[in-house]
């Protein structure tokens, strides 16, 4: 393929993809249609490239940059702990439609897999990845020497449970709270899970 036909195909398919990200942040449906439109591509193009809205809205998480929340935490475990949690909250509450609509879409695909992804025998995709996980993790290092390794690892996985989108919804549509009093209920719910494990160390 010539470079200029390469390189157009590459833009074309970024306009798209921005487009979706655009109807996502004014909070409307996303659809091949409403995405070519945006894009000004025409819609049999526009299926070129995308089969499905499903397909379109997993691209758009090429285009949510995700900081590195675990950039220069403090020293002390608490510290550090609520300094990520403050700083996931505060990241996705300001985008609030953009995260409801990528975990629409993991929902989306887990049904699609269970549904028809069984026959054939072929391998699931992983509808979520564990940068949380991740996060979290790096957050508690500094207790792996201090706590049991089940206990450490109980803490992670049960901190991991109380701060990202899955946490932004519950305390925003369930809890009926504003966006400060769900990072803040995030935040104390993670402390408390870290004092519990403290307390439960043999040598505490």
């Amino acid at each position: 393929m010539p470079e200029g036909r390469s390189r157009q195909k590459l833009r074309t398919r970024r306009a798209l993809i921005e487009a979706a990200v655009a109807l996502i942040r004014e909070g409307r449906t996303v659809t091949i249609a409403e995405a070519a439109e945006a894009a000004d591509v025409s819609l049999a193009t526009a299926y070129r490239y995308f089969s499905s809205p499903q397909e379109l809205l997993q691209e758009t998480r090429l285009l949510v940059r995700t900081p590195d929340f675990t950039a220069d935490l403090p020293a002390d475990p608490a510290e550090r702990l609520d300094t990520l949690i403050s700083r996931v909250a505060e990241f996705q509450l300001g985008d609030e439609a953009m995260w409801r609509t990528l975990v629409r879409v993991s929902l989306e695909r887990w049904s699609a897999q269970h549904e028809h992804g069984q026959e054939g025998g072929e391998p699931e995709i992983p509808t979520r990845n564990q940068t949380r996980l991740g996060f979290t993790r790096t957050a508690l290092e500094p207790l792996a020497d201090t706590l049991p390794p089940e206990l450490h690892r109980r803490l992670t996985m049960a901190v991991t449970l109380v701060y990202g989108v899955e946490a932004l919804i519950a305390t925003r549509d369930a809890c009926g709270l504003d966006p400060e009093e769900a990072r803040d209920v995030m935040r104390w719910a993670a402390s408390a899970l870290l004092e519990k494990a403290v307390r439960e160390a043999p040598d505490a």
